[in-house]
């Protein structure tokens, strides 16, 4: 098949090399990595058809991806808009958007919200953004540019979604970067040295607390502003719940009313990327192939299982991670 187009990624992490494998399949893809391994290796596996020694080296490219660290995100595309100028449509993947407001050029933001436990170009996968939203922020109202990035998107399978700068920040402040420094904060706080039995609970609640703290500490510089208005909001709800239960007061409606909002997330998942379900099965041989042959003979394929041990009204024994929204429908129907 005839490919169309040329498209530059600089950065050829999970996320650049997932984009470059999706990407190689209709396009040219220019690579670029400071790691001189990772280049030959994208080239020799067809992830990328060249590779760039300079910025310079993507002129002719429909659109250059910057898939730096977040921390390198701004100066790349300054650097990358020196070299081409307005020659080429530039785009990012950062999960902050509001440090390109203001930039010249045919800027289009971009934050797929797709990821994996792991790093580097080894762990790229072509669908790892499979029905991932993708927030894309056209910053100069160039509205040809946010199509071509919206394709791209759709190309990599992502659902491409379009937004603000400021409430995308907003979003993800509320959505993501509250709940991260929460986690490290609940980690700090409750890990005093004496633990010696670890729930289930826990371990869920505090499970993003094992990500990258040098990003995070970017993040946090970068949306500041956001993460503080969250957590001042957050602070005031969790200190109205410890002063009604230091008085021995009723607190079911409020956990009810959390119940019942967290409860609506399973079925409109609107942003959310990630699709657990649960499993009761009992302790004997036999009880997990069993969960699992079923969702086979379905044709479902799962992306991870944990074995929970403390359960704690989890509400079953197995945590299942499904890959898309379809398999997690089946799985709950078939599973119930």
């Amino acid at each position: 098949m005839e490919k169309k187009g040329r498209i530059g990624i600089i950065g050829l992490g999970l996320i650049g090399g997932s984009m470059a494998i999706s990407l190689s399949r209709s396009c040219d893809v220019v690579g670029m990595s400071r790691n001189p391994e990772t280049v030959e290796y994208a080239l020799s596996s067809g992830m990328i058809t060249s590779a760039a020694r300079s910025y310079s080296d993507f002129a002719g490219c429909d659109a250059v991806v910057v898939c730096t660290p977040l921390s390198l995100v701004k100066k790349t595309v300054e650097d990358v808009y020196a070299a081409l100028g307005d020659t080429t449509v530039i785009t990012d993947v950062g999960s902050v958007k509001g440090m390109l407001s203001g930039l010249p050029g045919r800027i289009i933001g971009g934050h797929p919200m797709a990821g994996t436990e792991q790093s580097g170009i080894r762990a790229a996968k072509e669908r790892l953004l499979e029905n991932a939203y993708y927030i894309l922020v056209d910053y100069n109202d160039n509205p040809a540019d946010l199509e071509l990035v919206r394709r791209i998107a759709l190309a990599c399978g992502a659902v491409p979604v379009v937004m603000s700068a400021a409430r995308h920040d907003r979003l993800v402040a509320k959505i993501s970067h509250l709940e991260h420094m929460a986690a490290y904060a609940l980690v700090n706080s409750a890990m005093t040295g004496d633990e010696h039995i670890v729930g289930s609970g826990f371990m869920d609640t505090t499970r993003i607390a094992s990500s990258s703290p040098e990003f995070w500490n970017t993040v946090a510089a970068l949306n500041r502003g956001n993460i503080v208005d969250e957590m001042d909001r957050y602070i005031a709800t969790l200190s109205d719940l410890r002063r009604d239960i230091a008085a021995g007061r009723d607190i079911t409606a409020f956990l009810a009313e959390a119940k019942e909002k967290r409860d609506k997330l399973k079925y409109s998942r609107r942003f959310m990327s990630e699709y657990v379900v649960y499993a009761d099965v009992p302790d004997c041989v036999g009880s997990i192939v069993g969960v699992l042959d079923r969702l086979a003979a379905a044709g479902i394929s799962i992306s991870n299982l944990t074995v929970m041990n403390s359960r704690e009204g989890a509400g079953g024994a197995l945590r299942i991670e499904l890959k898309d929204e379809p398999s997690y429908r089946k799985a709950k129907e078939i599973l119930g």
